[in-house]
């Protein structure tokens, strides 16, 4: 028996099928709205990624088939997907419209974190902002330009300003890993390399720790993820911002022009050790730093000849392209930097022997990196 005011059974069921009918029929238009428009509006933005329901069913299905030795991808040149993405694509899901706000609340935090100089849940926040933004490169570039930049000068160690550059380059290597089309993430790669590891304050430090960490320079690391980016945008044109592919491009070749110059640098250093030996009659040590910056020279003499070609490359490719007047000059200019450069080694390279190495010395001038 019904209680006197209570609502009776039939209208409670009828307001509950009510319900239902109400979202089954927003179903029937958000859904097709959003599978077929939204989402491939999306996806020709992006240019590279499948539906987020698509890639939550391939994590799931990582397991077993990389049991089987094989490598879970939709289409190839697709971003792979592993195990440790299905916590991200299923909350991602879950959360629905709600990610939005939450994307928004994480972005205030972490900026107020850093103004206040707090750190320990940093990482955290921006590895949750990471998961719930994946497919915009603009936010995997920002916030690795924020750890490089703006919370690595927090410190005062140098070894902690270094580690957490190095954090910097981790995620954005996460960002290349989800949006492997985008030469956004690569660019802003080379230049975390080039301009924070290799001409930086610290660069000293860091230049030294990049060597023994990976076995090369950070220049050279920088010439490669920016010659990288310039390709994927030959093939999928991902490149955004204020700056034209004209001057991205360039900072392929400026960053090999640094790399000569810090070759050069060192075969310097290396044959000035050598007359700095001699002149304290220790022979044998004077041969061997001899040895080393004859070697280094040649290095030295390569390198230019190579950035010297980059420079005329990519001088004569924009040149086709209309570039601005302007920057064909600034790139003619140091496409001539460069050969002068190359010339004037080759020259002393040509004089040099153990016993004519005061006097070649005394005219090799070594360049600075700035």
């Amino acid at each position: 028996m019904t209680a006197p005011g209570a609502p009776s059974r039939p209208r409670r069921w009828t307001a509950v099928l009510w319900l239902l009918a109400l979202a089954v029929g927003l179903a029937g238009v958000v859904y097709p709205l959003r599978r077929y428009v939204l989402e491939p509006r999306r996806q020709s933005l992006l240019g590279q990624h499948e539906p987020p329901g698509r890639r939550l069913a391939l994590c799931a299905e990582f397991a077993f088939s990389t049991a089987a030795g094989a490598s879970v991808r939709l289409v190839p040149g697709r971003p792979v997907r592993e195990l440790a993405d299905l916590p991200a694509e299923a909350i991602t899901l879950l959360l629905g419209g709600f990610r939005g706000p939450y994307v928004v609340y994480l972005w205030t935090k972490v900026e107020e974190e850093k103004e206040q100089k707090v750190h320990f849940d940093l990482i955290d926040r921006y590895t949750k902002i990471a998961a719930l933004q994946s497919d915009y490169p603009e936010m995997w570039v920002f916030h690795a330009w924020n750890l490089a930049w703006n919370v690595s000068v927090q410190w005062q160690s140098l070894e902690r300003k270094y580690q957490w550059i190095r954090r910097s380059i981790a995620f954005l290597r996460e960002g290349y890993r989800k949006n492997p089309h985008s030469a956004q993430i690569v660019a802003e790669m080379g230049r975390i390399y080039t301009d924070k590891l290799g001409k930086s304050r610290e660069a000293f430090y860091y230049r030294r720790r990049v060597q023994e960490e990976e076995g090369r320079s950070p220049f050279l690391i920088g010439y490669e993820w920016y010659d990288l980016a310039r390709t994927l945008h030959d093939q999928y044109g991902t490149l955004s911002g204020a700056l034209s592919p004209a001057v991205v491009y360039s900072q392929a070749c400026h960053s090999l022009s640094y790399y000569a110059r810090e070759r050069t640098q060192k075969a310097y250093d290396a044959l000035e050790a050598c007359v700095q030996a001699r002149e304290a009659g220790r022979d044998a040590k004077a041969r061997e730093a001899y040895d080393e910056g004859v070697r280094l020279l040649d290095e030295a003499i390569d390198t230019w000849a190579w950035a010297q070609r980059e420079w005329h490359d990519h001088a004569v490719r924009f040149e086709k392209e209309d570039a601005a007047p302007m920057l064909l000059e600034v790139y003619r200019r140091f496409h001539a930097e460069a050969g002068a450069f190359r010339g004037e080694l080759a020259a002393l390279r040509g004089e040099l022997t153990y016993d004519t190495l005061p006097q070649v010395f005394s005219r090799m001038r070594r360049p600075e990196i700035n």
